[in-house]
């Protein structure tokens, strides 16, 4: 054999004699198993702690400082899903696919991986890895939240958790629970508590927002809101100064039981080791939400406005309402099954008061200028002379409109409404009317809004529905 016939070593090739390098192809696994030396020290730290409560979120929070600033480049293409999911959940090529994900992310490149790769990150963020304050670790995790729940929405009603649960452990800033949005309620009831110290607007705002009855979806209140809103302050006002004078509890306890307290989960649903370990300690987001720390033992103390609560303050604000259309005057079928004394005399007696308040600010006193009279008069005379008043013409009556029924539907109404009562397609009848649905259904809606308090007849774009709960009574209404 020749030299130009020899066989090539690995790794070479071998062409006319002339040896070229040529790359040595691996395949993922193989490559994974080529670990960085850092794995294999990180993998060690486990060895150290034995079996015994919370082991697996110390072990996390170690491995997780000891690789706290490294960096890794590995094309993983597979999956990783685990409850609870750690490093030591990973096999080596996980552990370098999610070391990676980690190195792109910390860079600003929010791409798509394995969910459990996505809570290992979050983990460490609830864990303080990979920040350097409490501050710096809030912010990124709300901003990695809101940027992957683009992602993946599934991330949302834990992260919404774990934010608030942050600023508590941490003991940061109360503003911060403000950006969460989830508060509104205790806010609510906050204000009504201390209702001398807040407004008529401010107020009625809070019991609306407390309340199965939205008073502001209401004809009557889009035509006086100033007045109803007047009205229901000191209506409430009224009310709670009773309660306080003749009754055990409060109108607040009564609308909304009493603030409990009940043992707290920090982090629940997250690997997360107790580090702080706090032995007595209060944190306040407002003088009715209260978490608190005993030797490691987390309670949550605050109001919980049970659906059952909210439809006391519904019937609060509807019973204004219907009163208060009753004393205007105003055309209305709104209904209330039954009022109680107390609530009749206290809401009427207040609708009076403004009443009369009205007609006081309505007579005002009248001056008048003698010394002008005589100006007035040939002004007049001369306006007269120029004015040519010519026979009128006969007024034409208008059409005579189609009877309406007791509720202010039409009969274009009244056989739409039947027609979905019946199952019956409505094509040819807006067709042959030349009406759309979405109109239809919306003039419906807002005349039996009285009656119900509720939206009749949904319509989600395609095909309107009567609800379920009032089929009954819209075959009386049409006369079905």
């Amino acid at each position: 054999m020749n030299g130009m016939e020899q066989d090539g070593v690995p790794g070479e090739a071998v062409l006319a004699g002339v040896y070229r390098d040529e790359p040595i192809r691996r395949s993922p696994e193989r490559l994974a198993s080529c670990l960085p030396p850092q794995y294999g020290r990180m993998r060690k730290l486990a060895l150290s702690y034995g079996i015994y409560q919370q082991a697996e979120a110390l072990i996390f929070c170690k491995q997780g400082k000891f690789m706290e600033d490294f960096e890794d480049d590995f094309d993983y293409r597979g999956e990783f899903v685990r409850y609870f999911p750690t490093y030591q959940a990973m096999n080596d090529a996980q552990l370098r696919g999610y070391f990676s994900w980690r190195t792109r992310i910390r860079r600003g490149e929010i791409n798509r991986t394995s969910l459990s790769f996505v809570f290992v990150y979050l983990y460490e963020l609830l864990n303080g890895i990979g920040v350097k304050s409490p501050e710096e670790g809030f912010r990124t995790l709300k901003a990695f939240w809101l940027s992957y729940r683009e992602i993946e929405p599934k991330i949302d009603r834990y992260v919404r958790l774990w934010l608030r649960d942050y600023v508590v452990y941490y003991n940061l800033d109360r503003s911060l629970l403000d950006e969460l949005g989830d508060a509104e309620a205790d806010r609510a009831v906050l204000v009504l508590l201390n209702s001398r110290e807040h407004d008529a607007g401010e107020v009625f705002a809070a019991l609306n927002s407390l309340s199965s009855y939205n008073l502001e979806n209401s004809g009557f209140f889009r035509r006086h809101p100033e007045e109803v809103k007047r009205v229901v302050c000191r209506v409430f006002a009224e009310l709670s100064a009773y309660y306080d004078r003749n009754r055990k509890n409060s109108l607040c306890r009564k609308f909304f039981g009493e603030s409990q307290t009940g043992s707290y989960t920090m982090f629940s649903s997250a690997v997360f080791y107790d580090r702080l370990k706090r032995r007595d300690y209060v944190y306040e987001v407002n003088d009715i939400y209260k978490y608190r720390c005993r030797n490691g033992k987390w309670s949550c103390e605050r109001f919980l406005c049970y659906k059952g609560k909210l439809q006391q303050t519904g019937l609060l604000l509807k019973t204004v309402d219907f009163l208060m259309r009753r004393k205007y005057g105003f055309n209305s079928a709104l209904k209330v099954e039954k009022i109680t004394r107390l609530y009749r005399e206290i809401i009427d007696r207040e609708i009076d008061k403004l009443r009369e308040e009205e007609r006081e600010n309505a007579r005002r006193e009248v001056v008048i200028d003698v010394s002008r009279l005589e100006a007035i008069r040939e002004a007049a005379l001369e306006t007269q002379e120029k004015l040519i008043v010519e026979e009128p013409e006969e007024a034409v009556p208008p059409p005579e409109a189609p009877p309406e029924n007791s509720f202010g539907l039409n009969e274009l109404e009244c056989r739409f409404l039947r027609c979905l009562l019946n199952g019956e397609s409505c094509g040819e009848l807006l067709k042959s009317a030349g009406a759309m649905a979405s109109v239809l259904v919306d003039s419906i809606n807002e005349k039996l809004f009285d009656h119900f308090g509720d939206t009749a007849v949904a319509y989600d774009g395609e095909t309107p529905e009567p609800l379920e709960d009032y089929v009954d009574e819209l075959k009386g209404i049409v006369g079905k």
